[in-house]
């Protein structure tokens, strides 16, 4: 049985690729008054409303003010293992827990990789900016203009990645990420290093970290990928950012059977 399969639950199991959460918002309601129309406020039902009259209603303004909280992740684990399928993973999650979502797309991607390639790279690095930004745009600019260079390098190969939006006082706004390749085809990580930071310091990125890597053809190795990839999850530094900006995304592969 391969690594992928083993962790398979069925088609449910893995539609936790993006966070897909929905917001609350205000709703403004504009009500046309004719002359006859009354004020139904417990007042002398001889009051009438002028014509022509509109005016603005704010439906359940407290209820739906309530709802307008920031998209937020429901499930913190603070268990030493996280367990999907038949694997028990060990997990980085002391101090502050992890999120079981950014658990469980790390983990789906990873074996979506593993499923379609033998030999799987599985690189963590880190980058930083100097400004604030309300949205995640650089970061999918930083995606493509990479995914075109090595393209042109090694042919349509396939991508799996993880990245997390964090934010804290000493290292301002800034990314971690999980990149993965065809290990077959990128023998050694430097090129790819070397990609990542020309691109993020040609966009105006003021850091770039590279965190190690993992060549994964067998379990043991997964087992120190996820492990290491689990960073990623932690609750530190997340939900600094505006309603509408996601926390984390990553690539949409699909175990295969």
């Amino acid at each position: 049985m391969s690594l992928a399969k083993k962790g398979r639950l069925g088609d449910r199991s893995f539609s936790h690729g993006f966070d897909t959460s929905e917001h609350g918002f205000n709703t403004e309601v504009l009500t046309p008054d004719n002359s006859r129309q009354r004020l139904l406020t417990g007042e002398s039902s001889n009051v009438q409303l002028p014509d022509k009259k509109r005016f603005l209603i704010l439906a359940n303004e407290r209820d739906k003010q309530s709802n307008k909280a920031k998209r937020s992740f429901k499930t913190i684990t603070t268990k030493e293992h996280y367990q999907f399928g038949d694997y028990k993973f060990a997990i980085n999650s002391r101090k502050s827990g992890c999120y079981t979502q950014i658990l469980n797309t790390l983990v789906t991607q990873t074996l979506a990789m593993q499923s379609i390639y033998k030999r799987v790279l599985f690189m963590r690095f880190d980058i930083q900016q100097g400004v604030f930004t309300s949205d995640n745009k650089r970061v999918t600019t930083l995606l493509k203009r990479l995914r075109k260079r090595l393209i042109h390098r090694y042919g349509n190969t396939k991508f799996g990645y993880v990245w997390v939006r964090e934010e804290c006082k000493t290292k301002g706004l800034h990314y971690h990420f999980v990149f993965m390749m065809d290990g077959d085809i990128v023998r050694y990580p430097n090129n790819i290093h070397d990609q990542i930071r020309g691109i993020w310091f040609d966009m105006g990125g003021t850091n770039f970290h590279f965190a190690n890597h993992h060549y994964i053809n067998k379990e043991e190795i997964l087992n120190e990928a996820i492990l290491h990839g689990s960073y990623l999850a932690k609750t530190r530094s997340k939900g600094n950012r505006p309603d509408q900006t996601k926390d984390y995304g990553s690539s949409r592969l699909k175990i295969k059977g």
